[in-house]
């Protein structure tokens, strides 16, 4: 396929493709007025508005800093407290669940006792190590 030919608007090769404008455009005057003052606006909204909103920002994330402190100062408090209250918990863990205190709740609530010489009965007297006569065993398969 072909690429496509310009075609020109003029038909002689003297006369010019695009008409020539014999008059500049006139532009009102109150145009240079409009872009000056366009321009005082930018201006002052680079000088003073920008540097305005940017230390309202700061403040506002100050604001937020100093609050997020107090926060952070208030949970380790809190912390420490629940570090205190969980040692005092060990504690009361360790005095409910002693040996004498156990038995003596198994005598007076479950009506449990100890048994006594007379109560138990052996059936097989086998040692740890296998032997009936408890005596410790020699020798043998190695483990």
């Amino acid at each position: 396929m072909a690429a496509p030919q310009r075609r020109y608007r003029a038909t002689f090769p003297t006369e010019p493709a695009w008409p020539v404008r014999k008059h500049a455009v006139r532009r009102s005057p109150d145009r240079a007025l409009r872009r000056k003052a366009a321009a005082r606006r930018r201006r002052f909204a680079m000088l003073v508005v920008v540097p305005v909103f940017l230390m309202l920002g700061s403040v506002y994330m100050h604001t937020i800093a100093a609050g997020l402190d107090t926060k952070a100062a208030e949970l380790g408090v809190k912390l420490d407290r629940a570090g205190e209250e969980g040692e005092r918990l060990k504690v009361r863990v360790a005095e409910l669940s002693g040996a004498a205190r156990i038995r003596e709740l198994a005598e007076e609530k479950l009506g449990m006792h100890e048994p006594g010489s007379g109560a138990l009965k052996v059936y097989r007297s086998e040692a740890e190590d296998g032997t009936q006569d408890g005596k410790s065993q020699e020798g043998g398969k190695p483990r």
